[in-house]
């Protein structure tokens, strides 16, 4: 794999990946499901703003030059997006025997 597509490959695991912590960092009595399920304008206009940069700076030839990304294949961005529905699955299994630790 060219050096550039990595570079933007890493890149999209790294945003993917803080967006999963964000959305694990939530709520530590609920769920992730009931987590989204409440209002909260900020975290959706963070979210949506983080989603229009990255497709901006991968699709846009002069942001990728700028910061010397290759093209990123449909297969390599839903690796990344698949790497942070684990993280987040992980995180969220992680919380349970931290809840039982923070009510003692």
């Amino acid at each position: 794999m060219p050096e550039a597509e990595v570079r933007s490959l890493a890149f999209v695991a790294l945003v993917v990946g803080n967006i999963a912590l964000i959305l694990a960092g939530r709520s530590f009595s609920t769920s992730i499901v009931s987590a989204l399920w409440r209002p909260n304008p900020v975290l959706w206009t963070v979210l949506g703003s983080d989603a229009a940069l990255l497709a901006i700076i991968l699709n846009w030839p002069t942001m990728r030059e700028l910061f010397r990304f290759g093209p990123l294949h449909l297969d390599d961005l839903l690796l990344c997006i698949a790497v942070g529905f684990a993280v987040l699955l992980v995180l969220e299994l992680l919380k349970r025997p931290f809840r039982r630790a923070l009510r003692a």
